[in-house]
């Protein structure tokens, strides 16, 4: 399949396509007689493995550490793990940070008469009586 097509199927632009073989995020895409990338289901099924773990929110550095330890086969599977701890710590410190973030906004909501609209009007005065061209 073309480059165009594989672009279509997959939802990635040719540029990214491109890109990923680029990185090595995809193993390098056989090619024809005449040099035209020639996407066969197993680089479909890389590229759909790979969407996957960006999908999930791994880094493209992570991706392709992980597939370029994959490739070199089963003595990398301890590797290919530590990547995929780091991955997930790296996800839930991510998610903690949300979590702080959606507890402070539901308190902000919680207490917004008697706190934070009081606080915000005091600020918008201020700032206008120091800011009197606005």
């Amino acid at each position: 399949m073309t480059i165009k097509e594989a672009s279509e199927k997959t939802g990635i632009s040719i540029d990214n396509l491109r890109y990923y073989e680029r990185i090595g995020l995809i193993p390098e895409v056989p090619r024809s007689a005449g040099g035209i990338r020639d996407y066969d289901a197993d680089t479909m099924h890389w590229i759909d493995f790979a969407m996957r773990f960006k999908k999930s929110g791994l880094s493209l550095e992570a991706i392709r550490e992980y597939i370029q330890l994959a490739i070199k086969g089963e003595a990398t599977k301890p590797a290919r793990k530590e990547v995929l701890l780091e991955a997930k710590a790296d996800l839930e410190a991510h998610r903690d940070q949300i979590q702080e973030s959606l507890d402070m906004v539901n308190y902000k909501l919680a207490h917004w008469e008697e706190k934070c609209e009081p606080l915000t009007q005091e600020l918008v005065r201020e700032w206008k009586k120091n800011n009197p061209e606005f």
